[in-house]
């Protein structure tokens, strides 16, 4: 299972959600969130990088020894 870092789930909230302010629940949401939607990725390789699920043509999520550190546009 992959960690989510909370690097990651803020970068969730701000480029995914698109929210310019955000509390702390905001971010144990996404963390939350990404953990479901992510419980099922086999990590293959020590550093990875691959399609958001559901989000599959605007956000790569970046992977390193079993965490996800951020999470950047596609472009």
């Amino acid at each position: 299972m992959l960690n989510i870092t909370y690097h990651a789930a803020q970068r969730f909230v701000e480029r995914v959600i698109q929210k310019a302010t955000y509390t702390k629940n905001d971010i144990h949401l996404s963390k939350q969130y990404l953990s479901k939607v992510l419980q099922d990725v086999v990590v293959t390789s020590y550093s990875k990088n691959f399609a958001l699920p559901g989000f599959e043509n605007k956000f790569i999520i970046i992977q390193h020894e079993n965490s996800v550190i951020t999470i950047i546009p596609k472009d």
